[in-house]
């Protein structure tokens, strides 16, 4: 690209810029940004991306505009929180695109579907407090009353999201969109970051499978039939869920490295969630999370069984991602040869010394 195109990286540090080059590759280091940034990793991404799919001429906004919106989001997320921080943002940020560019999805979906998958990715954790929507629930928190213990969590970052972005027209990236077309967009924002909720985690997948898999694949190689199936707006929708959801969960199909630092991340979360529900004498709701107990490769071997192994085997058929299926495999290896060893940590003991 240009450098005309894309003004919005010219002040860019030459470190950041250096490690952004390298952002359409799945194995994208994000933990480098992360650190390269300042734990600022969100803005910078989201930069790049959205100048590369086009997302201020789509919605008619300045790219400062653009710049104060992504700031404002990111500001919002914990950076206090070891796994649900701007970080992980930025990581399904980067697998939303990821996915946009395979040829299927990109034949499946409108440049509208596009930008609502990335606004929606951005969003879709906004002043996340660290703890799940059941602990919300059960320490009856002012969230859990406003929402009535209904998709908590997930109402709250999808209708925040939009409460930051029109409180200011310095940071308001819709203040020049036709009406019609915002109502559009902020359905479909709405719908994928309600979709992210794990409750309803088998229904979505299942209606992947039913609709858009199973079809195409009994339509064998006709590839208008197959089009007619992926490009209805019912069968949009459901590729939208899929491929936040995934991205959302994509942590055991990145490289073991990165897999193994998600995995810590999101334990010590659950840790202290568990520790303090045990202070406040609250329902112990992940008990297999407790600091003293818990082996971690049991409990992420458990995670890929349960949600991630079939629901990547539906977006793989569709999408074709074989990169990610190998990691994945790598990952629950590693996992597993922890486990026999009975080791319960993040990693293997260190060798004795010779004596």
């Amino acid at each position: 690209m240009s450098q005309s195109h894309l003004p919005v990286l010219n002040d860019i540090p030459s470190s950041i810029a250096e490690l952004l080059d390298e952002e359409e590759c799945w194995e994208f280091n994000i933990l480098e940004l992360e650190a390269a940034t300042h734990k600022r990793p969100l803005s910078y991404l989201g930069l790049k991306i959205f100048s590369a799919f086009g997302v201020c001429e789509f919605l008619n906004c300045t790219e400062a505009t653009l710049r104060s919106w992504l700031q404002v989001i990111e500001a919002n997320y914990h950076a206090s929180n070891s796994y649900h921080n701007s970080t992980h943002a930025a990581d399904v940020l980067h697998a939303t695109a990821y996915f946009l560019r395979k040829d299927r999805v990109k034949g499946s979906l409108d440049q509208l579907d596009e930008v609502a998958a990335l606004l929606a990715a951005t969003v879709h954790d906004v002043d996340h407090p660290g703890r799940t929507n059941s602990f919300l629930c059960n320490a009856g928190s002012d969230l859990a009353i406003l929402y009535n213990d209904t998709a908590v969590l997930e109402s709250h970052h999808a209708a925040l999201a939009f409460q930051l972005t029109v409180r200011d027209s310095k940071c308001n990236i819709f203040k020049n969109m036709e009406r019609t077309q915002f109502r559009t967009l902020r359905q479909a924002i709405i719908d994928m970051v309600l979709a992210t909720e794990m409750t309803r985690h088998f229904e979505h997948v299942n209606k992947f499978v039913n609709s858009i898999n199973k079809p195409m694949s009994s339509e064998g190689s006709d590839c208008e039939g197959q089009a007619s199936i992926r490009n209805s707006p019912e069968n949009r929708l459901l590729i939208k869920r899929m491929l936040i959801k995934c991205a959302d969960v994509a942590n055991p199909c990145r490289p073991l490295e990165l897999c193994i630092e998600w995995a810590g991340r999101i334990s010590e979360e659950y840790f202290a969630q568990t520790d303090e529900e045990k202070r406040q004498g609250l329902p112990v709701v992940m008990p297999v999370f407790d600091q003293n107990t818990c082996s971690i490769p049991k409990s992420q071997i458990s995670f890929i069984d349960y949600f991630i192994t079939d629901m990547f085997d539906a977006w793989d058929a569709f999408a074709s991602l074989p990169g990610l299926m190998e990691h994945l495999a790598e990952n629950y290896k590693y996992w597993k040869n922890l486990d026999e060893m009975k080791c319960k940590s993040l990693r293997p003991p260190p060798p004795p010394c010779p004596s």
